[in-house]
């Protein structure tokens, strides 16, 4: 039976399944935890740790500002917003000392009222385009039956981002998300991002319906599908990246663009990032209004951005794809360093003290290293379990020959070619060959992320 991203998330030791019984009680994990509520393991808290960091960072490096929102609010939050009319249904409602409150379903509302206050506080002095970032977990009310694994949830993360843009910024603005996406997607994940891999899918109004179904005014309609369109148009003359148009599939506050990726060997189509104009909370605020005071503007634009959509649901598709190969930044176990026992005591005591060596200089680098030793008769067997399981992105054998020439045969995984690349290296060299499979994440936020948390149980 062919696995699944949520079997590729038990082995990495990132997930546990809500079917898996708890031991000694006899009810599954599920039971307790419930339904569409992923449980992250020690592996995941790993890779969830590195992967916000580098957003965070990145973003920080941006010009966003970082911010973290509550996860109740009273639902008159929910009636200004009129997400309460209209998105009730999808809300979780709990009354607390005579109070409706409601667990937060976005993230949105609370950016707005963040960014009055610095209006209010700042006045004019406020930069725009004012843009916000945040890693905030919500959760949305899905059928019991529609929920599957990551990739259908109930309490999720979305890497969540709003730009609140004078006209004259809108289209900088979304070409700027666009080149994030990529960079993100690239640097991170190892996708590439050109006209074979991915697609734009602008979602318009009906214009028929504005003012019923879409709410606003159709110049700030035609306005931003305007936009949406030649920010495509540069995209495509830039990238090669294909874009098409879905009238009447736009939100009813405003149209979007989204990310449309190919993944894996049958090229399945997913949709991952997203740019949406709201004309909805800018309204219901007031926000013009008050920029009118501070800044002397009569319009404003608030666009809705997530690179990777929920984390939860962008983890699913990935590990799913990629068979379980994660990133050497994000994967729970990064390196595992291998000697082969040939039987002999003197030779197998120089082999133990060299594996040693190296997993001692991983480790003082933070690196999420482990010894482990086999034989020349076991390797092939023991090879293809660790590469069915825990996948450390760089394995490193140490055997006779390699005690006898004083160097070790280092194995990175390289996404590219879709295998591992063999380098024979002196033992002082292998945090160069670390450095490499680093250099991208380096790229993109100036530095590395290491977390150094043992998991060498795992293998």
């Amino acid at each position: 039976m062919e696995k699944d991203h949520m079997d590729y998330a038990v082995e990495l030791d990132i997930a546990i399944k809500p079917t898996t019984p708890v031991p000694m009680i006899g009810q599954e994990y599920g039971y307790y935890v419930g339904a569409g509520n992923p449980l992250f393991s020690v592996g995941g808290g790993v890779l969830r740790e590195a992967l916000g960091t580098i957003l965070k960072r990145y973003h920080a490096l941006r010009g966003y500002k970082l911010v973290e929102t509550p996860i109740l609010a009273r639902t008159t939050l929910y009636e200004l917003t009129g997400h309460l009319s209209f998105y009730k249904e999808n809300m979780f409602l709990l009354d607390i000392e005579g109070d409706e409150y409601a667990i937060k379903p976005m993230n949105c509302p609370f950016h707005v009222l963040i960014f009055m206050n610095t209006l209010q506080k700042y006045q004019g002095r406020v930069p725009l385009p004012f843009k916000m970032f945040e890693l905030g977990k919500v959760h949305r009310y899905e059928i019991a039956g529609a929920l599957r694994g990551l990739l259908r949830v109930r309490a999720f993360t979305q890497d969540d981002a709003h730009i609140f843009a004078r006209e004259q910024d809108v289209l900088p603005s979304i070409l700027e998300i666009f080149d994030m996406m990529k960079d993100v997607y690239e640097k991170v994940f190892h996708i590439p991002v050109h006209g074979g891999s991915v697609k734009l899918r602008l979602s318009l109004s009906d214009k028929s319906k504005i003012g019923t179904e879409f709410m606003g005014e159709p110049e700030a309609w035609e306005f931003a599908e305007e936009k949406l369109f030649k920010a495509g148009e540069e995209i495509k003359r830039k990238y090669g990246i294909e874009f098409f148009a879905e009238e009447g599939e736009a939100a009813f506050y405003g149209p979007k663009l989204d990310v449309v990726v190919y993944l894996g060997e049958e090229q399945k189509e997913w949709q991952i990032g997203t740019v949406q104009f709201d004309f909805n909370l800018p309204k219901r605020f007031k926000l013009v209004e008050m920029l009118k005071e501070t800044h002397g503007i009569d319009s404003l634009y608030m666009i809705h951005r997530a690179l990777l959509g929920s984390v939860e649901r962008f983890l699913g598709i990935y590990l799913e794809m990629f068979k379980g190969r994660l990133p050497f930044t994000l994967a729970p176990l990064q390196a595992m360093v291998v000697g082969i026992k040939t039987g002999d005591e003197e030779t197998d005591k120089k082999i133990e003290q060299m594996v040693s060596e190296v997993n001692e200089t991983l480790w003082k680098n933070e690196i999420r290293t482990t010894p482990y030793f086999t034989t020349k008769t076991r390797l092939n067997k023991d090879v293809r379990k660790i590469e069915s399981t825990v996948k450390p992105p760089l394995m490193i054998y140490i055997g006779k020959k390699e005690v006898e020439s004083d160097k070790v045969f280092a194995r990175p995984w390289d996404f590219s070619a879709k295998r591992r690349k063999g380098i024979s290296v002196n033992p002082s060299e292998v945090m160069s060959i670390v450095e490499d499979m680093e250099k991208d994440v380096v790229e993109l936020i100036g530095r590395s992320v290491r977390i150094p948390v043992d998991l060498g149980y795992l293998a």
